[in-house]
């Protein structure tokens, strides 16, 4: 195999705002995992204590784009100072299997990406650039004649047009045109709305507005034969009740319950209810405790190491 395409303007060449752009919000599938995963899975311990959360939402997302930029600092590269390497063999290495995956397959310098179910290959490329001899390891669908650019300044820093998300399109004088398809503009504007929202959550978690007990929201007192709920971790609230049914639950909460309530239950672990008066306490959970100042309420405790008594 010898391909050579020489329609490509000479190096340096400018590179559009919009492939910069392309690089700075880049839509993956497996970042967006990440940070699921990240906020997910000990979703526990974001709960208790919610600035590990805003330090850990910080980590993942410059781990993301510390991955990402290193390939985009390459990339770019091959945008300014590539040059079309003459492709002089192929080998495949390994073969196994996709399903409906979305994967690239480079004809030239066109690039189609669509759903594909069928042979996941690793093909090593053997290139020339210039007199320098080196080699890229392709893993996807099958190579076949996709351009393989490589940069003047360090041959051996090379990409298939495959690597690149944008269509890397030429005007008459061999320049990038710059235009971005619809969907790679779709996925940097759905990334943008990710990040934004991921900084505002970890700002939230980090300033714990996030963890005060429904003070934005929800109601702060009992209404009249009403009945309220109440939920968080490790906050402490004054909350009036005004014979009406109060339910609280979460971890570690400090509530101080004002006036008579018809009835409270208390669910969770290591909650800590002082009320006034009531005419019924129930507890379920952990490690709960329940003091009243007056009264004879009927007492229900059904949990573990609660403890409910007048004080």
């Amino acid at each position: 195999m010898n391909q050579t395409y020489m329609d490509l303007a000479p190096p340096p060449r400018r590179v559009p705002v919009a492939f910069r752009l392309a690089e700075l919000l880049p839509f993956r599938w497996w970042y967006v995992w990440t940070l699921l995963v990240v906020a997910v899975a000990p979703i526990v311990l974001w709960i208790r204590w919610p600035a590990a959360f805003a330090a850990a939402a910080a980590l993942a997302l410059a781990g993301i784009y510390a991955v990402h930029l290193f390939g985009a600092r390459v990339r770019i590269g091959l945008l300014k100072w590539g040059r079309v390497a003459t492709v002089t063999g192929t080998e495949k290495l390994t073969r196994a299997q996709y399903f409906n995956a979305r994967l690239p397959m480079a004809h030239g310098w066109t690039v189609v990406r669509e759903r594909w179910s069928g042979p996941n290959a690793t093909t090593k490329v053997s290139y020339t650039l210039d007199g320098h001899r080196d080699e890229l390891v392709l893993r996807g669908r099958e190579y076949v004649d996709g351009v393989i650019t490589a940069d003047v300044r360090d041959p051996a820093r090379a990409r298939c047009v495959t690597a690149f998300a944008y269509a890397l399109d030429r005007d008459e004088t061999g320049n990038w045109v710059g235009t971005l398809r619809t969907r790679v503009r779709v996925g940097m504007a759905c990334w943008f709305v990710i990040v934004i929202g991921w900084l505002g959550a970890a700002g939230l978690a980090a300033t714990g507005t996030g963890a005060d007990l429904a003070d934005h929201g929800l109601p702060t007192n009992v209404p009249d034969y009403g009945t309220l709920q109440v939920s968080g971790s490790g906050t402490a609230k004054t909350i009036p009740c005004n014979r009406g049914y109060l339910s609280v639950s979460g971890v570690n909460n400090t509530i101080t319950v004002t006036g008579h309530c018809t009835s409270l239950s208390v669910a969770g672990k290591g909650n800590r209810i002082t009320i006034d008066s009531t005419d019924a306490i129930s507890t379920t959970g952990t490690n709960n405790v329940v003091t009243y100042h007056w009264g004879s309420p009927n007492v229900a405790n059904t949990g573990t190491s609660n403890t409910v008594g007048q004080g």
